[in-house]
């Protein structure tokens, strides 16, 4: 079946005129159709990168954080929450021993409030 729809549009990414031959053309041509592929697919995987960041780096609740300043003894997502560190670098200081911590069983880690506290006391 063919059709005689000969519509003027304006090309979505170029943004030169043409005539479309069906009511859902969006590009001018191949080329036009080709770039505006890859340039979503780019936005995509930014998009993509930037949620992976801040699940990294979450965002502390409104109300947490002051729960989490008025502990004692931290965990390493707490810890990692109060200094907006990422986990890896909180393991990173304990292992290097810029940071002390008790770890009790193999998924239960404890860092004291107040050996936070003499991270920032004992720089140079």
């Amino acid at each position: 079946m063919s059709t005689n729809i000969r519509l003027a549009k304006n090309c979505e990414f170029c943004g030169k005129d043409f005539i479309a031959k069906t009511t859902v053309t969006k590009y001018c041509g191949d080329p036009c159709a080709k770039k505006a592929y890859k340039a979503r697919k780019r936005n995509e995987k930014i998009g993509s990168a930037k949620k992976e960041n801040r699940r990294i780096f979450p965002k502390p609740a409104e109300g947490h954080l002051e729960t989490i300043q008025g502990k004692d003894f931290l965990t390493i997502s707490e810890v990692a929450i109060l200094l907006r560190l990422s986990k890896p670098t909180i393991y990173r200081l304990i292992k290097d021993g810029n940071l002390k911590a008790a770890k009790f069983s193999q998924r239960s880690t404890r860092i004291r409030r107040s050996d936070i506290d003499n991270l920032f006391k004992n720089e140079k």
